[in-house]
């Protein structure tokens, strides 16, 4: 489970947007940060970490308006026992009896309405998200981005879109159903294949929109899928039941082209199942999988949460003023000035806040009123520029039963070749290789290899990891 999930639902001294709208200054940012998505994992001699990501120009970048925010409200005790019953509620599914989304707009593209509560914005009700589409291989392989937010926290989050020899489309995770996403999809080909890769709700919550769009595609889903507080059917989930559920037997392995159950897309797009881990859900244990991908022609990896790449540049849809707003030294601070290092301020912080929930380095001085203190960009450094396994994952899911996710990483590492990866989180597609991809995973031989900084782990994470892992030493 990526950190999104949970720590979006996070809004220590800061409120949600208003309804209004202010105008986006017109300054572009594209001279600091990068248009696309495309960075190298190569590390570096001195340090061990990445280069900084690599400009591409064949994504389509359209600006929107920004929303205007309020004044920043107060960080309160209760935010870690909120968080802790939000991590279940964000990796489960609600109550389904309609479609996670309805059209609001025949004029605005990039206009919906959800009907199915959320911890990430908009909670539910009416809402707006641009999408961006990237060209990773011409004619073959492209990615869709949106942002996924809560208050002014936001990162990227990504669907993958493959056009198969026949001609016909594959697509993994779809996001928010818009119609620019719908028709950008549209303009690439005919969806035939819909994928739902993994338990968590943003990756599944729009499937049952997608296939009211794309009614004659095919649905596959990963194992595991489950509902909170109670279970529901999965026509309720999806609008009607999967084509077929990914894994060996209802569980995790990998898919052979010689099964008679595997999709026919199998053959082009292998596919493995990772388990990753359990949670006891309202005293039941459930399992949870994510289902990865290899497109062997372009020899493109595509995970879900396994790995991500934070990037140290400002990923394009970030909105400004949240930026401004994140990068504060206080809550009492007056929101600064439109330039690039206050920007760039705000996304290193709002990076740390997204990933540790309570970075070590944002103080409660008084109900009130929370600054930063020193030492809070060494920690950012310690997290940007590398694949790694993010710590919400890495600590809530893969230390449960280390052997278990080594033997994954080794199907990947030994019989899988790629050059890049693809993440459903924040920057992709990353160049990598498999000795890149084994190394991300060192950790799992030894707890104390490549850790991350202790306070940013004791904060936040380590207690609610605690609360969900029953007791676990982390």
């Amino acid at each position: 489970m990526m950190a999104s999930h949970v720590s979006l639902a996070r809004v220590a001294g800061r409120v949600a947007p208003r309804n209004g709208v202010a105008r986006q200054p017109a300054w572009s940012i594209a001279a600091h940060a990068s248009h696309s998505s495309r960075v190298r994992s190569e590390p570096n001699e001195s340090s061990g970490t990445a280069p900084a990501p690599i400009p591409e120009t064949s994504a389509v970048d359209v600006r929107s308006d920004a929303p205007n925010y309020g004044p920043p409200s107060t960080a309160t005790a209760t935010r870690r026992g909120a968080l802790t019953a939000a991590l279940a509620a964000c990796v489960s599914t609600p109550s389904f009896n309609a479609t996670a989304s309805e059209s609001v707009s025949s004029v605005d593209p990039r206009s919906y309405r959800q009907t199915v509560p959320t911890l990430f914005a908009p909670l539910y009700g009416n809402d707006s998200r641009e999408t961006r589409l990237t060209t990773v291989v011409p004619d073959t392989l492209w990615t869709l981005e949106q942002n996924l937010a809560l208050g002014p926290l936001e990162t990227p989050l990504r669907c993958v879109v493959i056009k198969l020899e026949d001609g016909s489309l594959w697509v993994h995770a779809p996001l928010a159903p818009t119609e620019e996403f719908f028709s950008m999809i549209e303009s690439l080909g005919e969806v035939k294949h819909l994928i739902v890769p993994t338990y968590a709700l943003e990756h599944k919550i729009f499937a049952k929109d997608a296939l009211a769009r794309w009614p004659e595609s095919k649905l596959w889903v990963a194992p595991g899928q489950f509902s909170f507080p109670f279970e529901v059917s999965n026509t309720k989930v999806f609008g009607r039941e999967p084509d077929g559920v990914l894994g060996v037997n209802g569980g995790d392995g990998r898919m052979e082209i010689e099964n008679e159950n595997s999709p026919s897309w199998v053959n082009e797009i292998g596919c493995d199942v990772l388990r990753a881990g359990k949670f006891d859900v309202l005293n039941k244990k459930i399992t949870l999988y994510e289902a990865t991908f290899l497109h062997k022609q372009s020899k493109t990896l595509i995970v879900t949460d396994a790995v991500a790449y934070i990037p140290s540049e400002i990923p394009a849809l970030q909105t400004p003023e949240k930026l401004l707003l994140v990068g504060k030294f206080s809550t009492d601070d007056p929101q600064p000035p439109d330039v690039f290092e206050n920007r760039l301020r705000g996304w290193k912080k709002m990076a740390l806040l997204v990933t540790y929930f309570f970075p070590e380095h944002e103080e409660l001085v008084n109900p009130g009123l929370v600054e930063w203190s020193e030492g809070w960009e060494d920690n950012f450094e310690a997290l940007a520029d590398r694949l790694l396994v993010p710590p919400v994952v890495r600590a809530t899911l893969y230390n449960q039963d280390p052997a278990r996710v080594q033997t994954w990483v080794d199907r990947v590492y030994e019989s899988w070749d790629f050059d890049k990866v693809i993440p459903a989180h924040w920057a992709g597609p990353v160049d990598t290789t498999p000795e890149m991809f084994r190394n991300a995973f060192r950790f799992l031989e030894d707890n104390n290899l490549d850790p991350f900084p202790q306070g940013d782990m004791a904060r936040g994470l380590k207690p609610i990891a605690d609360g969900v892992v029953k007791g676990r030493s982390l």
